[in-house]
């Protein structure tokens, strides 16, 4: 049975996957239908705008209801992975995921900025926060494609999709113009926390993390993000999203490197 988390086997505890046990039962039940992984992208692309929309709203019902379909965006966007595994991965897929999962939360934030009052300072404060979530996923991201490719795991994903190559049954151009898309949005990012980790590790190729590191950088994927994020709206305190990022949890983000730069350069040492 393919691995919700995208391992061959599990090596770390992934609290950013929540839930995806049960979405490969569904991809499971799925598979043999006519559903694509592409449907379910636009299902949890239009759940997280409209997600936005009653973020947007400013009521407490909308909030709650709001923080519930976060949660379901979260398990949909979990669901179209499953799928692709139990189908055919797609490299068109996975662009399309990636920039549905940034067009989402761009919405998101800018719907806190209108909560916050819509003035500039509001959308600097709430682009800010945006650029901090963007930052620490990129930064679980980056080591767990890593891990995936070093245990031959789920390898759509590239550490440098630069790289990446349509598959015989994607689209051509299509493909390529969404790798371009998000190469524009999300490149940057990937080439930027790699530098930062050869900067923490020293020149030579480090390490992979440890499983338990791995463990607390999973606290920076997006599926806790969201859930993060689902939890103010919930208790009606959606304009302290930005604060969230910008504060507790790139505080977290600053002790994690620190935990990635002290451990590679212990092993390093030891080999």
């Amino acid at each position: 049975m393919p691995a919700p988390t995208k391992l061959p086997v599990r090596i770390f505890r992934d609290f950013s996957a929540f839930g995806l046990g049960l979405m490969q039962q569904v991809a499971r039940r799925l598979a043999p239908t006519r559903m694509r992984p592409v449907h379910i992208t636009w299902l949890f692309l239009l759940d997280g705008l409209l997600a936005a929309w009653l973020v947007r709203r400013g009521r407490r019902r909308t909030d709650r209801l709001a923080a519930v379909l976060l949660i379901g965006k979260h398990l949909l966007d979990g669901l179209d992975g499953a799928l692709a595994r139990h189908q055919r991965p797609s490299r068109l897929g996975r662009y399309f995921d990636s920039i549905a999962d940034f067009v989402v939360n761009v919405a998101l934030f800018a719907a806190v900025a209108d909560r916050r009052g819509g003035r500039l300072r509001d959308r600097l404060f709430s682009a800010a926060g945006l650029l901090a979530m963007l930052l620490q996923g990129s930064l679980y991201n980056f080591y767990y494609v890593r891990y995936r490719h070093h245990l031959a795991g789920e390898r759509t994903s590239l550490p440098d999709e630069r790289e990446a190559r349509p598959y015989p049954w994607d689209p051509p151009r299509l493909t390529r113009l969404l790798q371009r898309l998000y190469l524009l949005l999300y490149g940057w990012q990937d080439r930027l926390v790699a530098r930062l980790d050869v900067w923490l590790t020293g020149p030579q190729a480090p390490p992979l993390p440890s499983p338990a590191l791995m463990t607390a950088l999973s606290t920076l994927g997006l599926g806790l993000q969201l859930a993060v994020a689902a939890a103010l709206l919930f208790f009606g305190q959606a304009a302290r999203l930005p604060q969230i990022f910008l504060g507790p949890y790139l505080l977290w983000s600053g002790l994690l490197l620190g935990w990635r730069a002290r451990e590679a350069r212990a092993l390093t040492r030891s080999d």
